[in-house]
């Protein structure tokens, strides 16, 4: 009788110590969950990063199968930092500084530019695979060995990564070689399988070349066919230099010989007719005034945006939300989202609102 008591108290004393446990994992958990999802707080941000290595809390859930994980985040986000801390752009009259107010609210964008490019990374590889595309970690290894020939010795390279970023080769490939590598492959394949017709796109730039000839006003034509931010303008670019059109442009517009009247010009990008208004001189570099009448092509680009506006996404986090209409991450903040639109507009002297 006083054997099986003892074993009843020994159970008794297992069966506390796995409630007490349990209650402590749960309490810990509730603790994290409203530090990561709903404090805004500096100290209960860091708190939720330490917890959030040892549990893996959700930033985001594509489809409600893959999911971009806190601790994930805030590695990149360290890595990004670590960027900044080694580099010397005070030479270019830069500064860096995310202590301020404003640095921190500059760190917030990275922060969410970096959830952004990994929910991205994250929907390129699910398309990938749903047309059977799979990148094992031997493509990786390829892809590294190149990187490797291109850039200097693996000590070499190991070391940047290590100082720039904090990575180990790993890092690397999990970070940027595995995503780059799927969206590579699924890029080549929707523009052979759904994108390669660009008929009705040639056709429009044609229609507009006839109108043209036809001796119809350029601005006029402009108005009726031009596709972007100048088409309200008649076409107007006003003044370029050779470094700010691109490349087919380039050899077109700033070669020895001036491109026939009306005549079209294909790009990576779309189809253009460009007329030179006028020419000056900067520092002897040429410098045009330029109109022009664009037709873009379908893109990869297009495709992925019109893809990740039809998939479900939930970011949890307290300060951002998915926006289905643009198909990206957002503040939830409206003064966050116009902090960060008047930082743009005035990116010059503060590298640290770039990538």
């Amino acid at each position: 009788m006083k054997k099986q008591n003892e074993e009843n108290e020994k159970r008794i004393k297992v069966s506390t110590i796995v409630y007490a446990f349990l209650i402590l994992l749960m309490i810990v958990l509730g603790v994290g969950s409203i530090l990561a999802y709903g404090t805004r707080t500096e100290i209960g941000t860091k708190i939720a990063a330490k917890i959030a290595v040892v549990i893996p809390f959700p930033a985001a859930i594509i489809n409600w199968k893959n999911v971009v994980y806190i601790n994930d985040v805030q590695a990149n986000l360290a890595s990004v930092e670590k960027f900044y801390q080694t580099q010397d752009f005070a030479k270019e009259g830069l500064r860096i500084d995310f202590t301020t107010e404003d640095g921190k609210k500059r760190l917030r964008i990275k922060q969410r530019e970096v959830i952004d490019k990994m929910v991205e990374d994250e929907i390129i590889e699910i398309l990938a695979k749903r047309k059977g595309i799979f990148v094992t970690n031997d493509d990786a290894e390829k892809v590294v060995a190149q990187k490797l020939n291109e850039f200097g010795t693996a000590d070499d390279v190991k070391n940047d990564l290590l100082k720039s970023y904090g990575w180990t080769m790993d890092d690397f490939k999990k970070r940027v070689v595995l995503p780059s590598i799927y969206m590579e492959e699924l890029a080549q394949k929707v523009t052979v399988e759904e994108i390669s017709d660009n008929a009705k796109v040639k056709d429009k730039i044609l229609q507009a070349q006839k109108q043209l000839e036809s001796g119809k006003d350029f601005a006029e034509v402009a108005r009726s066919y031009s596709e972007g931010t100048s088409r309200e303008k008649g076409g107007e670019l006003g003044w370029a230099k050779k470094d700010q059109v691109v490349p087919e442009l380039q050899a077109a517009l700033f070669g020895k010989d001036t491109p026939e009247k009306n005549s079209i010009i294909e790009s990576s990008i779309g189809f253009h007719i460009v007329e030179i208004e006028n020419r000056k001189k900067e520092n002897s570099e040429d410098v045009l005034q330029l109109r022009q009448i664009f037709v873009a092509k379908n893109t990869f680009a297009d495709w992925l945006e019109s893809e990740k506006k039809q998939m479900k996404v939930v970011v949890p986090l307290a300060d951002f939300i998915w926006d289905a209409q643009l198909g990206s991450v957002d503040f939830r903040d409206e003064k966050m989202r116009v902090f960060e639109k008047q930082e743009r507009a005035k990116v010059q002297g503060d590298a640290s609102i770039m990538f």
